[in-house]
This record gives structure tokens, C-alpha cells and sequence, in this order.
């Protein structure tokens, strides 16, 4: 037990260690936000898609037990998005505060940070398995949070939806999806050449999340942005932010762990789902906040505070999993 204890947040930690090295070189402005441009440019067009191509691709059409726990994960996620909306009516939030909470809360960083950890702390097999929920994540719940981020930006949710289907993560999610359904595989040299650019996005993503949270105050590129308005953005009210945190750090891990062992999902993807479940909100979060001058300031602050409290939260979710995997 004690060298369990100790042997997951040695697994773990690493990953966020490259998170603070981005924050360290963007407040040390050894990266500024043109200097970034670059980092975050790759990471956005060629290492997350690579990453995301490679690793779906390759889990197989799924067989009746998976595709009802990844049911049940997505059904999650969307019921925390309508969680988060309800209860900023009946806190009388803002319409900006109802729809960036949600997407916040509901959308979690299990690409970047979810699946490396996965395979470093339950093992390869149980990543596979589990790797179908950055499917759901960056397909459907990304997709409906972009679609409300539209709605409070006054904006047509429609016009909202079909932007978010063209963005180059939200393909290549797709993409891999179909490759697997169809049990398809690349070319091989394309497919080697994606395997390169996948090894290098979770790493190099990891440092432009660190370099993203530690420039919140300045443009992000990868994804184009409005212009800036002439008055500051608002101060964002802490209750949105707090309750957001909340329902991604414990709501939505424990939801999915109940709701996949009702469906009767495979240990391994029921294990995977709840670790990527508990990981911090995406900072994919930000960056569309921003691109919709919506709940920008609080989108920047629930990805903060969500990293932070994670270093914490993930392994202690961490260890108890390793355990029942034991």
C-alpha cells in the first residue's frame, strides 16, 4: 500500500511539471504571446490531431459493453453541462457565467493530460479501452459547449455548432472515430509520420497548457480570436468558477464511475473513463472563451484553479483506482 502510495503521484507529477514549466518560461517572458504562437500553432493543427488520430484509430469498433459505458461517460458530461446551467438560473447568473461554467465543468483536459496518465498509471491496455472518451469529449460535449458559448454570445448556435465540427481537434477526433469503426489504418508512412507527431503532442501540449495559463492575459493563437472589445472584460464573479471546478473535479469523476458500473462497462474502460473524468477542465475551455468573448476572464481562472487543484485531486483518484486494478 505504501508503495503504491508513492509509486502514482511519481507517475503523475511529471505531467504537471511540464504545465509548470510553461507557466515558469511564460512568467520568466522568456515566451510571450507572439513568441507562443508557434508552440500553440503546432500543438492546435499538428500535435493533437496527431494524437488524437493515432490513439483513436486504434481502438476498435467498440463491442456492446464499451459502447454502453461510453454512453454513460457522455451522458455524464452532458448532464453536468445542464447542471451547470440550471443551477446559474437559479443563482441568476448571467447568461456568459451560465455557458462558460458549463463548458467548464463539463470538459475536461483527457487528451492532453487524461490519457498519457492513464497508460503511465493503469497501463496501456486500460488507455486503449478508455481512449474512445476523448472522442466523446471533444466531439459531443465540446460541440454542445461551443453551441451555448454561441447562444450567450448572441450568436447563432447552429452557425456555432458547424465552427466548432470544422476545428482541426474536433476532425481529427472524427476522423480517428471512423478509422476505428471501420477498423481501418493509415498508409504506413503517413502512419509513421502521425505516430512521430503523436509522441511529441502530449509533451509539447502539456508545456503550451503551462505557457497558455501563464499568458491568460494575452492572445492565444490556434484558434482565431474576436477582436478585442474596447472596454476590459469584467471581473468574473468567483461562484461560477468555484461550482465549476467542483462539478469537473468530483461531480463528473463520480458520476462516471456509478454511472458505467450500472451500464456493466469493462473494468478497464470504467477505470480509464473515471481517471479522464477527474482530470482538470481542458484548456481547449480558454481558448474558445476567448474566441467568443464569452466568460474569458472566468474561463482562464477555472483552468487555473482546476490545474492547481488537480496536482492533488488526480492522484489521490489516482491511487484509489491503481488499487482496484490491483
Amino acid at each position: 500500500m505504501t508503495a503504491l502510495l508513492l509509486d502514482v503521484p511519481q507517475r503523475v507529477l511529471p505531467f504537471f511539471m511540464l504545465v509548470a514549466a510553461g507557466v515558469v518560461l511564460a512568467r520568466l517572458r522568456l515566451f510571450d504571446a507572439r513568441m507562443s504562437s508557434g508552440l500553440s500553432t503546432y500543438v492546435y493543427w499538428i500535435g493533437f490531431p496527431a494524437l488524437l488520430i493515432h490513439s483513436l484509430s486504434r481502438v476498435g469498433a467498440p463491442d456492446r459493453a464499451l459502447a454502453l459505458g461510453l454512453t454513460a461517460y457522455g451522458a455524464c458530461a452532458l448532464l453536468v453541462v445542464a447542471l451547470m446551467v440550471t443551477v446559474g438560473l437559479a443563482l441568476r447568473w448571467t447568461r456568459e457565467e451560465r455557458a462558460g461554467a458549463a463548458l467548464a465543468g463539463g470538459l475536461g483536459n483527457s487528451a492532453f493530460l487524461g490519457l498519457p496518465i492513464v497508460v503511465s498509471v493503469l497501463g496501456p491496455e486500460t488507455a486503449r479501452l478508455s481512449a474512445g472518451v476523448v472522442a466523446v469529449d471533444f466531439v459531443v460535449v465540446a460541440a454542445v459547449g461551443v453551441g451555448l458559448l454561441g447562444w450567450a454570445g448572441g450568436r447563432s448556435t447552429w452557425r456555432s455548432l458547424m465552427q466548432a465540427l470544422r476545428n482541426p481537434i474536433v476532425l481529427a477526433a472524427i476522423t480517428g472515430t471512423v478509422l476505428a469503426l471501420l477498423g481501418l489504418s493509415l498508409p504506413g508512412m503517413l502512419d509513421r509520420a502521425v505516430a512521430a507527431a503523436a509522441a511529441s503532442g502530449s509533451p509539447v501540449a502539456l508545456v503550451a497548457l503551462g505557457v497558455a495559463l501563464g499568458l491568460t492575459g494575452e492572445p492565444i493563437a490556434g484558434e482565431p480570436c474576436e477582436p478585442a472589445p474596447e472596454e476590459p472584460a469584467p471581473t468574473p464573479r468567483w461562484g461560477p468558477i468555484i461550482l465549476a471546478a467542483v462539478a469537473k473535479l468530483a461531480i463528473l469523476p463520480a458520476a462516471a464511475w456509478i454511472a458505467t458500473g450500472l451500464v456493466d462497462a469493462p473494468l478497464g474502460f470504467r477505470l480509464g473513463a473515471t481517471l479522464m473524468a477527474a482530470t482538470p477542465t481542458a484548456v481547449n475551455v480558454f481558448i474558445q472563451t476567448k474566441a467568443h468573448s464569452v466568460f474569458e476572464r472566468g474561463g482562464a481562472r477555472t483552468v487555473a484553479l482546476t490545474t492547481a487543484v488537480s496536482c492533488l485531486t488526480l492522484s489521490a483518484v489516482a491511487v484509489l483506482l491503481a488499487r482496484m486494478a490491483v
